[in-house]
């Protein structure tokens, strides 16, 4: 063998360990180029109303409590649509690609009513109200790439005057009014802390609100499970067995969560998302207040996956996260155009 080719053969595997490091997926921060920023939420917003100014409305629901930004939604459908969707992309700041998702479907919506027929069926049975996050403060916060770990938002809890975004906040998914008393009480710098008292928080009070004004169906939060734990898991609400009538709605809640898991393949491995068989906790989040208060089909579907050495991914490359909307996209498109028949 020539002294050439063998230092050919040498390189080639000397790079393949680089090749393999290189492309791992992974967790970037401060967020990769192609995220959408708090920012920039209302001219991207008001750019899919234009779309289709007959069947998108773009609506300020209310403010945070602390900066006042806006809460922002995006109502799609026709006016005489049978059943209303409530669909909620982030509660906790780092849990980006729920706002993704819910943001690519309401423009999948809005583009394709005139020239998808699939589209424009699920538009004339469902109408959709669409909120990329109810934490900007906390989404402002993580994707300037202020502070990675950022959870809650921005409320003042230890009372000092000054914003700490490492200690202050609530977690607004501990703050409803259900089960409130019944979760632990954490210390204000917890990055679980629940609030003062239940719907203490303006945010939350917003989602009260329009659940109050609107009779929502199906309602679906996104999260990322940051530990890996729940990761790629849709969860429903907690069951009380000796309530009929909550019975039959959980059966619902499972079938609409089992047909979504059918199809979403996972982000790294091999097979699909599981429906969560551990019994869902006694607390104050989104998808009990929605089940318990209101009777709506509410489920959390934890996005973002775990690799081969078991790491959560939950903010990768921007390529990948278009991977992972588009995935979401589909699966969304067949399981409401399904419900139909």
């Amino acid at each position: 063998m020539s002294l050439k080719l063998t230092r050919l053969i040498c390189l080639i595997f000397m790079s393949i360990p680089f090749v393999t490091v290189a492309a791992a997926p992974k967790n970037i921060y401060p967020l990769d180029k192609g995220y959408l920023l708090e920012k920039n939420l209302y001219p991207d917003m008001l750019e899919i109303q234009e779309i289709n100014p007959e069947l998108v409305k773009l609506h300020i629901l209310g403010f945070s409590g602390t900066e006042e930004l806006p809460i922002y939604a995006l109502e799609i459908g026709y006016p005489t649509a049978a059943k209303n969707v409530l669909m909620i992309g982030q509660h906790h700041s780092d849990e980006v690609l729920g706002v993704e998702i819910v943001f690519s479907w309401a423009e999948k919506l809005a583009k394709g009513v005139d020239s998808e027929k699939k589209i424009e069926a699920i538009l004339h049975q469902y109408k959709f109200w669409i909120i990329p996050t109810i934490n900007p403060e906390g989404y402002k916060v993580f994707t300037e790439g202020l502070y990675r770990y950022k959870r809650k938002n921005n409320r003042d809890t230890n009372q000092n005057n000054q914003i700490e975004i490492q200690w202050d906040g609530v977690d607004l998914n501990r703050n409803y009014p259900v089960f409130w008393d019944e979760d632990s009480t954490l210390p204000p710098t917890h990055r679980y802390y629940k609030g003062p008292s239940p719907a203490s928080e303006p945010e939350v009070q917003v989602i009260i609100s329009l659940a109050q004004k609107q009779h929502f169906d199906f309602a679906i939060f996104y999260h990322s499970s940051s530990t890996g734990s729940f990761s790629e898991k849709i969860l429903l609400p907690f069951l009380d067995e000796e309530n009929e009538n909550q019975k039959r709605i959980y059966e619902e809640t499972l079938v609409f969560a089992q047909k979504l898991a059918e199809n979403l393949k996972r982000d790294y491995l091999r097979g699909k998302y599981e429906v969560s068989k551990v019994s869902s906790s006694r607390v104050g989040n989104a998808r009990n207040y929605f089940f318990h208060i209101h009777n709506t089909r509410a489920i959390l579907i934890e996005v973002g996956g775990i690799d081969k050495k078991s790491k959560s991914i939950v903010y990768p490359s921007a390529r990948m996260k278009e991977k992972i909307v588009k995935k979401h996209m589909v699966a969304l498109e067949k399981v409401f155009y399904e419900s139909l028949k």
